[in-house]
């Protein structure tokens, strides 16, 4: 941990709040893919690097993200923003100092508790069993204090899934988007072999990029799925079953692991973010307990 980026912890919450969560998140996706690419290019300290420390780092969620998220809440409370779950419209435009504010001090926030916490009690630390997401956990908590400091109760619907038509596609996209995943993750191994190490350990965040990437969509009006928790997770599960259950096992695991990252995000969003006064993020929900999941089967 380092009290410079901790400063820059609270510029980067400010700012995403400014802008948006869901721009400060695609910025998250296109840093990624470059960070990806690289690694996949055979530069590995560069990517290492762009992945690492701009996007997970200056525009990591749990610091961007989590503060826009929290300046939002805020900016609702104080009568500037219809809708404090609306993540997508710049903060900036209420003319609310004090909603940056509260933003920064959430990215730094953000900052500490994975730096503190999640990287201390669940990144391997204690047992390669007990992992998950730093961000996404990270996220998840964030959201739940903005949403319990701004007014709000956690629950704000009575259903725990979406119904008729709502679930079924949730289901079917699940399937397909991870076997889109899973699919080419194996079979690009099958084509290049000598290239597996760096597929299995670039492909998952290659994926979230892509998803986020996504997000432009959403921000242009359109009814983009947003479908991170998806790609992410069907690649991170193909990717650790692949070395022990080999390629069909690893499709199977993608597929499985899809699913349920789509169920997840479709119970927490009818339960928990059906509301107005903030926003607590379905996909980083579905992220941090399938990546718990995950690391216990295959840690």
């Amino acid at each position: 941990m380092s009290i410079l980026m901790l400063i820059a912890a609270f510029g980067s919450g400010a700012f995403a709040t400014a802008i948006g969560g869901v721009e400060s998140f695609i910025l998250t996706g296109v840093f990624a893919i470059v960070g990806t690419c690289l690694g996949l290019a055979g530069a590995g300290d560069a990517g290492a690097f762009v992945t690492g420390n701009v996007a997970f780092g200056m525009f990591g969620p749990h610091i961007a993200f989590a503060g826009a998220v929290a300046g939002a809440a805020y900016a609702k409370k104080a009568g500037k923003l219809d809708n404090g779950a609306d993540i997508i419209t710049p903060v900036s435009s209420c003319n609310d100092p004090m909603a940056l504010i509260v933003g920064g001090i959430f990215g730094a926030g953000g900052y500490l508790f994975k730096a503190l916490l999640v990287d201390n009690v669940f990144a391997g630390t204690i047992s390669t069993k007990l992992v998950t997401d730093g961000p996404g956990f990270t996220v998840f908590c964030s959201a739940i204090i903005a949403r319990l400091v701004f007014g709000g109760s956690i629950k704000t619907g009575d259903a725990i899934k979406s119904e008729g038509a709502a679930w079924t596609t949730c289901i079917t996209l699940g399937a397909t988007y991870s076997l889109m995943t899973a699919g080419f993750m194996v079979g690009a191994i099958s084509l290049f072999p000598d290239y597996t190490d760096a597929i299995l350990g670039n492909w998952p965040v290659l994926c979230f990029g892509i998803a986020a990437v996504g997000l432009t969509f959403a921000c242009g009006g359109l009814a983009f799925y947003g479908c991170h928790q998806i790609l992410l997770i069907s690649a991170l599960a193909a990717a650790k079953a692949y070395p022990s259950m080999g390629a069909g096992g690893a499709l199977v695991a993608g597929v499985i692991f899809g699913v349920i990252a789509a169920i997840i995000n479709d119970s927490e969003t009818v339960f928990m973010n059906s509301g107005t006064v903030s926003h607590i993020d379905g996909p980083a929900t579905a992220i941090f307990i399938s990546t718990f999941i995950i690391n216990a089967i295959w840690g």
